[in-house]
């Protein structure tokens, strides 16, 4: 597909190369442009046939050389864009990333001697705030060593924050700038969840607000103050949102991870709307999962298991793969959890429960079924719940949150059935995506998503919030269940979503009979690679020369851009400095 005399130099810049969706998007972006990626199938193909020799069933033994057939035919090379890959963050932790970015493993990652980590000296944040800012000034910084070390790479792509483009497309080395947007940062605030203000639970109104009729002179201070800050934060937050809206409009091509996020990307910068929808700057391109990478899902143990009867649930647990951080809502499927655990207790001292459960018939088409004076209940034995996903010992909120979360689990009275892992490998989370029960995805607006596809692809059903991505990927009451998220009975609407799973596993199992082909079909890395490679060749780079052919016009543009910018490396090496004295003194 490359028809370039010579070979493309494609620059990526991240800020913290960890264990999370974005930071699995930017390594398959590029595993896609790598020419170091036309051996990456065999090494993954290694890893999966060490799994495969575990696996004696012929479904799936047929399954896997069906998708290998495939591979053949179309052969990996021609799907790459055969690029030098250079990838720029500020911390990568080895314990604490992706195999293909690992140095320390044997043999080392594909990427890993194309990362370079600079700048991990840059505060993440100033006492526990200012976290946008400090991410703004190390991203401004990844952005000036990568353009010294690479001036003439021919494509760069950042995600996260946007708010170096302008210097980068003033670099007339630059042949294109891509801007991936997982979400717009403005709608990522700590007030919100993904953009939206929503409290989970009982809202009562207490804590919000509180009418007194006698106020001392230390409370009317505290107030004024309080006043204070909340305006100044809201002029500051301003000027990022303003600095992000005008960031975005200079890049050559946007590309976002679904159609939701599209949306809201319009929405909250109504600026970039005409321009963008006139240019046709801004591409959807779904992630994608690395199917080699996974191990295929083993329907006959699960069937196996399911002939035994009566321990089912022992056997596979209710999963749950996030990062540790509160907009991920985990707390949610622990009240679930909870739920389920007290009506079996109930059941098992003869307690009888009035209850209208949800259900799905073979078809898939869901039905609510009323069950009259007693419903049936889960199994005596409840599987284990794990909590399991990114955690990064750096960042106080992982630290917070998984803390509050084993505080939750037992005020809850569920920490002996309840299991926390932290920093999973990669083979240990395909073996938890493959042997779950259900894995279930609490976030609410939720960009895209790409635990979802993960769990399909490994044969298991998918219980997910209906909103965001989720609403795009999975297919309700086929692979999936989608769960309608209101303050209210949110809980309780998740506990009849996995309860009917419990009763019924069959249902899940053809759930994630469905999951798996419906992943296969649509979100493999073969088409994403053919689509990233079309964006990059086909849409960025032109944009990117002509681009490049009428820079004469914005020489007034330009010049605001870079001194802006300058201003801005010297607000991040005074940072620095002041943050590096006021703690070693």
């Amino acid at each position: 597909m490359n028809n370039h005399d010579r070979q493309l130099h494609i620059v990526f810049l991240h800020l913290d190369l960890g264990i999370g969706g974005a930071e699995q998007l930017i390594i398959n972006l590029a595993l896609a442009s790598s020419s170091l990626s036309s051996c990456s199938s065999s090494f993954f193909k290694t890893k999966s046939s060490s799994n495969n020799s575990t696996r004696s069933n012929n479904s799936n033994s047929t399954d896997n050389d069906q998708r290998n057939t495939q591979e053949t035919k179309t052969g990996p090379s021609s799907l790459l864009l055969n690029a030098k890959v250079s990838i720029f963050t500020t911390h990568c932790d080895q314990n604490h990333c992706f195999d293909a970015v690992q140095k320390k493993s044997d043999p080392p990652g594909i990427l890993a001697s194309c990362v370079h980590v600079v700048g991990s000296f840059l505060p993440v944040h100033f006492f526990g705030k200012g976290t946008a800012f400090c991410s703004t000034l190390r991203m401004f910084y990844l952005s000036i060593v990568a353009k010294r070390m690479y001036p003439h790479a021919d494509v760069i792509v950042l995600d996260g924050l946007p708010s170096p483009i302008p210097y980068l497309v003033s670099q007339k080395t630059s042949q294109c700038v891509i801007y991936y947007c997982h979400f717009p940062d403005k709608l990522l605030t700590r007030d919100t969840v993904n953009g939206e203000l929503f409290i989970l639970g009982n809202n009562n109104g207490d804590g919000i607000s509180s009418s007194t009729s006698r106020l001392g002179l230390v409370t009317f201070v505290k107030n004024v103050g309080q006043w204070i800050l909340l305006r100044l934060k809201n002029h500051y937050r301003k000027i990022l949102d303003r600095m992000e809206e005008w960031a975005i409009s200079y890049a050559d091509l946007v590309c976002v991870n679904s159609e939701f996020t599209r949306k809201q990307v319009l929405h909250v910068f109504p600026s970039l709307e005409e321009d963008f929808n006139e240019k046709d700057k801004m591409k959807v391109l779904h992630p994608a999962i690395d199917l080699n990478k996974f191990v295929l899902p083993d329907f006959d143990a699960k069937q196996e298991i399911l002939s035994k009867g009566g321990q089912y649930g022992f056997f596979m647990p209710i999963v749950s793969l996030n990062r540790f951080e509160r907009k991920k809502n985990i707390e949610v499927l622990l009240h679930a959890y909870a739920s389920i655990q007290k009506d079996k207790l109930e059941h098992d001292n003869g307690i009888s429960c009035n209850n209208t459960t949800r259900t799905y018939s073979r078809s898939g088409k869901n039905k609510h079924q009323s069950t009259g004076t007693q419903h049936n209940h889960p199994p005596s034995r409840l599987p284990p719940l794990i909590i399991a996903g990114g955690y990064d010992v750096r960042n106080k909120e992982n630290v917070e949150y998984l803390k509050e979360l084993q505080c939750l689990a037992n005020n809850l009275g569920i920490q002996d059935q309840t299991v926390f892992k932290p920093s999973v490998s990669d083979e240990e989370r395909a073996m938890l995506l493959k042997s779950a029960l259900c894995v279930v995805y609490t976030p609410h607006r939720e960009h895209f998503g790409i635990v979802p596809l993960e769990a399909m692809y490994a044969g298991s059903a998918v219980v997910a919030m209906k909103s965001g991505g989720p609403e795009e990927t999975v297919k309700d009451g086929i692979t999936g269940i989608l769960v309608d998220m209101t303050p209210k009975d949110t809980c309780e609407k998740l506990a009849n979503a996995i309860r009917s799973l419990l009763e019924d596993p069959k249902i899940a199992i053809d759930m994630g009979k469905c999951g798996h082909e419906h992943v296969k079909k649509h979100f493999g890395l073969d088409p994403f690679r053919q689509e990233w490679s079309r964006l990059v060749l086909q849409e960025a780079v032109p944009r990117g020369k002509e681009r490049l052919r009428n820079a004469h016009d914005s020489t007034r543009t330009t010049t605001t851009s870079t001194v802006i910018w300058w201003c801005l490396c010297l607000l991040v090496v005074f940072c620095a400095c002041w943050i590096r004295w006021y703690t070693t003194s």
